[in-house]
């Protein structure tokens, strides 16, 4: 949809329309539990840009993830798609596990799918800025109008909250020093000869360091630890039903145990073996500076930085780029809305307070809402890779599971309800 409607009604309504939004609305129209009639897919940047965004912006070309995780509901669906076209030499061997595919052909797959399930038709192009929880349904606002909806699946991720090192949240830091993942970060916009700084010591570093590396320009990475070497973002026992998921569900939901144990669980700020090569490829050509030390202020020059590193060392650039990862996954602008104005339960620094059979949030008195969470914000169900692939296709098991038997009374053709 080219503008958001006015007023809609929805039997579903996913907010987001990333890889856990898209993978929702396949798996419901593939289930035929819903019509295409009776589901909408709110989100300002069209499907999937967002995490296109990112893939351009940091210079990933193939995934993390093998080839079995993907938007689709066939965990094979994605070799069947590559082979069809010829393009089996787009995976990407592996040392451990399955073969990965390129960024590539993933999304063109992704947007295989969009087209097949005519996805892009029942987007609403606006944000949205409210969800209120009824008892016979949810009233979703959006900057376009309201939806109507029997049921609401929130698919959303960090937001804008982005981590930064403390020198550079001051108020006087420098013009010059962004994040890797604001979406005004144009990796292409950098300067040919530019001197660039990279913060950071994980994957997204490592991808943008080489991505940018090229005669002329002078690129330095600022990692204080050394280089953590992980295949997968988090220990394989964490991807199905296992005694590590019964360790987590065994403490209180939203709790600090949970978070602490996820967060434990997680490589957060580890490179991948196939990164970690090319970043020491590019540091043996000289294509690439590694400071080891951390810096300690940034100031601005009327136009570049100057860095001064706790070694004593100092750099003058002209961008200074932070891939320093993401902040909290419940601060984003509509879990924080949530937390304040809703009846919703949360728990420990804002968590959702989750069912952990079906991902429905639960309501102060302890029953179940309308509204289910998939993505960052379910970790405490899901555990590490909730916001992976991975992650979405657990996701969607739970919540389509309970809501194929929710939907019995709810078929589409029967209009639900002004709320």
């Amino acid at each position: 949809m080219g503008q958001a409607e006015s007023d809609t009604d929805a039997l579903v309504t996913i907010v987001g329309g990333g890889v856990h939004g898209v993978h929702l609305a396949v798996r419901l129209l593939r289930a035929e539990l819903i019509g295409p009639d009776a589901l909408r897919i709110v989100d300002p940047s069209g499907l999937l840009e967002s995490f296109r965004r990112k893939c351009r912006q940091c210079g990933m070309v193939e995934l993390r993830s093998p080839f079995v995780h993907h938007v689709g509901t066939d965990p094979f669906s994605l070799r069947d798609f590559a082979r069809a076209r010829g393009r089996e030499a787009e995976f990407v061997p592996t040392r451990v596990g399955a073969e990965r595919p390129t960024a590539s052909l993933f999304f063109d797959h992704a947007e295989w799918l969009c087209d097949r399930y005519d996805l892009e038709s029942i987007r609403v192009d606006a944000r949205v800025t409210d969800v209120v929880d009824r008892r016979d349904g949810v009233r979703v606002e959006t900057t376009g109008g309201r939806v109507h909806a029997r049921w609401c699946l929130l698919a959303v991720g960090h937001g804008r909250s982005f981590t930064y090192p403390e020198w550079a949240t001051e108020p006087d830091s420098p013009r010059a020093v962004t994040h890797v993942w604001d979406p005004t970060f144009d990796p292409d916009a950098v300067g040919e000869t530019s001197t660039v700084g990279i913060v950071g010591g994980g994957i997204t570093a490592g991808q943008l360091a080489t991505t940018l590396a090229q005669p002329g320009r002078d690129v330095v990475v600022f990692a204080r630890s050394p280089f953590h070497v992980e295949t997968l973002e988090a220990s394989t026992d964490w991807m199905h039903v296992s005694k590590a998921m019964e360790r987590l569900h065994a403490h209180p939901p939203a709790s600090r145990a949970r978070e602490e144990l996820v967060a434990e669980a997680r490589y957060d700020g580890t490179i991948p073996p196939y990164v970690f090569r090319r970043v020491q490829r590019a540091l043996e050509d000289g294509h690439v500076d590694l400071e080891r030390s951390e810096i300690a202020v940034a100031t601005d020059a009327g136009g570049p930085v100057v860095v001064t590193c706790r070694d004593g060392s100092a750099y003058c650039l002209d961008e200074l780029i932070c891939a320093t990862g993401f902040d909290s996954p419940y601060d984003g602008e509509l879990f924080r809305h949530l937390r304040r104005e809703s009846t919703l339960q949360t728990g420990y620094r804002g968590a959702p307070v989750l069912d952990d059979d079906t991902l429905r949030w639960l309501r102060a008195d302890g029953s179940p809402s309308r509204i289910a969470v998939s993505g960052i914000a379910a970790q405490q169900v899901l555990g590490p890779f909730a916001r992976n692939v991975v992650g979405a296709r657990r996701a969607g098991k739970l919540i389509v599971g309970f809501l194929e038997s929710e939907l019995e009374g709810e078929r589409p053709g029967r209009s639900p309800a002004k709320l």
